[in-house]
């Protein structure tokens, strides 16, 4: 697995989701409707000119609502009311978007038109924002949005190669991203004796730190690594969509207590 390593998480504060698809692969995706493109995402770095209007950074737009943030991670929690639109506002990092209601926004890029945004709930999906710069405005029409947001704060140069780490690869996990920054997965716990490949406990080595992000109300029991001995390492929590845990390296496991979904599922994101 290589040598371990995970960013600090620590939160300061604290309230209480990739599908990075190219070329053929987006165009066949079911969960990823829409292209690099129309994601804002482009492959060259882009020296950003002084636009002529007035902005603020992301961590400043009120409906970017910080829920936590640590040396390497920053969660933000972002939700708009139909008939909403946002003020303009600038991405510079890279972030992980978990879509986390049905998703039917209009997104304008500066400079360009504005372009349907449309998502499943559910779907995950990867913006690298140290190479596009991206300034835009969200406005949403009859139903609202709600994303969760891991954005990651590391510089290019302190991203640790992890070519030599294994991928996980066990029954309910899907590897949905993997790139230098990060390796998304969706876990997937399901109760069902008809279908050999259901499983409702999943196990996993944990070679960096982690976000787990909910998408299924639930009751599970999670067991995690702790480098606090006084910090409880198995827990029984009960969750709800958008909560979030944040996981240290080591063993890890989550294990269905109860749901309501058939499917329950959640959102892996591993950073490097």
């Amino acid at each position: 697995m290589g040598v371990k390593h995970h960013p600090s998480f620590t939160a300061e504060a604290r309230t209480s989701g990739a599908h990075y698809l190219k070329g053929d692969e987006a165009a066949k995706s079911p969960e990823n409707r829409i292209n690099s493109s129309s994601m804002g995402v482009k492959d060259e770095s882009v020296t950003p000119t002084k636009p002529d209007i007035d902005f603020v950074l992301v961590d400043d737009e009120p409906l970017h609502k910080q829920r936590w943030r640590g040396d390497m991670v920053r969660l933000v929690c972002v939700q708009f009311p139909p008939h909403t639109k946002c003020l303009w506002h600038r991405h510079l990092n890279y972030g992980i978007y978990v879509v986390m209601a049905p998703l039917n926004v209009t997104e304008q890029p500066y400079g360009n038109t504005a372009r349907p945004l449309v998502q499943d709930k559910g779907s995950v999906f990867c913006r690298d924002h140290t190479k596009d710069q991206l300034l835009h405005v969200i406005t949403t029409g009859e139903t609202p949005l709600y994303i969760v947001e891991v954005e990651l704060l590391k510089e290019k140069a302190a991203v640790v190669a992890h070519d030599q780490v294994e991928l996980h690869a066990c029954e309910g996990v899907e590897l949905l991203n993997d790139e230098p920054e990060c390796r998304v997965y969706r876990l997937t716990l399901q109760d069902d004796a008809s279908d050999e490949l259901s499983t409702t406990e999943i196990s996993l080595e944990l070679p960096t730190g982690a976000v787990l992000v909910v998408l299924d109300d639930c009751e599970v029991e999670i067991t995690s690594a702790s480098e606090d001995e006084k910090v409880n390492t198995v827990r029984q929590l009960k969750l709800k969509v958008a909560d979030d845990v944040q996981l240290a390296a080591g063993k890890f496991s989550v294990k269905l207590v109860s749901s309501s979904e058939k499917k329950t599922q959640f959102i892996l994101a591993e950073v490097y």
